[in-house]
């Protein structure tokens, strides 16, 4: 399976965002190279308030199930990858990206162990956060992390198959969930047309 087709075919993400006319939620579990130059989508897709809230109770209890397993699956991850051998790894392609950054002329800005965080990554510095991308392209830091976190994922996913086999059953109850007219192509300036 593709890595951007996780969240819509283990959570079934384009059916809850079809279903609730937002941008596909778990985006957390889409892996891709790093983007430091621009903010990640957010986790949720903007899914959930008032049309969720007014949604069958059967539509609502699918999406928390689903939740459910995605918030499980995702706890597992990040334990997974901050944990052993994939930590050391970890800490490894990092600190290819850090070097890097030194050879640009950046040092890290706050005591302590070398970290992103340290070196004020993603703190809104465009120059910084440009040459961290530029860095992650060229020394492999990127495609390493992806990698990485993509096959730790399938890892994750391995241990749950019987929950995501059950999942996958629910589909029909968020397609019915879906409500014709009620996304936001049918709304202008926010009011129902």
């Amino acid at each position: 399976m593709p890595a951007e087709r996780i969240a819509d075919r283990i959570f079934l993400a384009d059916a809850i965002a079809a279903a609730e006319g937002c941008s596909p939620p778990f985006s957390d579990v889409v892996v891709r190279r790093p983007n430091f130059v621009s903010s990640p989508p957010p986790v949720d897709g903007g899914c959930g308030g008032s049309v969720r809230a007014a949604a069958p109770g059967e539509y609502v209890n699918a999406v928390s199930r689903i939740t459910v397993l995605h918030d499980a699956v995702v706890q597992e991850w990040d334990a997974l990858l901050q944990s052993g051998p994939e930590a050391a790894e970890a800490r490894a392609t990092g600190a290819t990206l850090l070097h890097c950054l030194d050879r640009a002329g950046f040092i890290q800005r706050e005591p302590g162990e070398p970290s992103q965080v340290g070196y004020g990554i993603g703190s809104g510095d465009a120059a910084l956060n440009n040459a961290a991308q530029r860095c992650s392209d060229d020394t492999g830091y990127g495609s390493g992390t992806a990698a990485q976190r993509l096959r730790t994922l399938r890892s994750v996913l391995g241990r749950h198959e019987s929950e995501i086999n059950d999942i996958a059953r629910l589909r029909p109850v968020l397609q019915r969930g879906a409500r014709p007219g009620s996304g936001p192509e049918r709304t202008r300036f926010g009011l129902p047309l």
